[in-house]
């Protein structure tokens, strides 16, 4: 064998074991993100989205933060002898390569005492936490209506 072809060979050897013990990170991914507007001085706004999971594992979303709002948290609408209700939710299953959707009258992100005046167009990062502590960033926007489908 030749110097090269054996250099060569290490490497890809290398390459491989590295590969076995950081194996990637599959994550969910958010989609058509957003936050329902609401007249300045409002305490409570809702966000939504949809996130999906390409991943072959199941995972829990356990929270919600931001840092424009002093507390988030997950949140779903329960009818109980004919009247709509909102529970915290303390988790909530993404199933493998399924959904979660956070949509007007189901599941929702509530955010609670916004740091400053949220006004329709604007950006807003959150976070949902996952039980096994990944973190996954959405970009959120503020809409008065929710986006049309692709």
């Amino acid at each position: 064998m030749n110097a090269p072809s054996f250099i060569l060979g290490l490497l890809l050897l290398a390459g491989a074991s590295a590969a076995v013990a950081n194996p990637a990170t599959c994550t969910p991914v958010a989609e058509q993100a957003w936050i329902r507007a609401a007249p300045p001085g409002a305490t409570a706004l809702a966000g939504y989205a949809v996130l999906r999971n390409p991943c072959a594992k199941p995972f829990v979303v356990t929270d919600v933060s931001s840092s424009d709002f002093a507390m988030g948290m997950i949140h779903e609408t329960i009818v109980e002898k004919g009247v709509s209700r909102m529970r915290h939710a303390k988790s909530l299953p993404l199933p493998a390569r399924g959904a979660l959707k956070f949509e007007p009258g189901g599941k929702h992100m509530m955010l609670m005492h916004p740091r400053r005046v949220l006004k329709e167009g604007d950006k807003v990062r959150l976070v949902l936490k996952l039980a096994d502590g990944q973190k996954i960033n959405i970009d959120a926007v503020v809409r008065r209506d929710a986006p049309t489908k692709p």
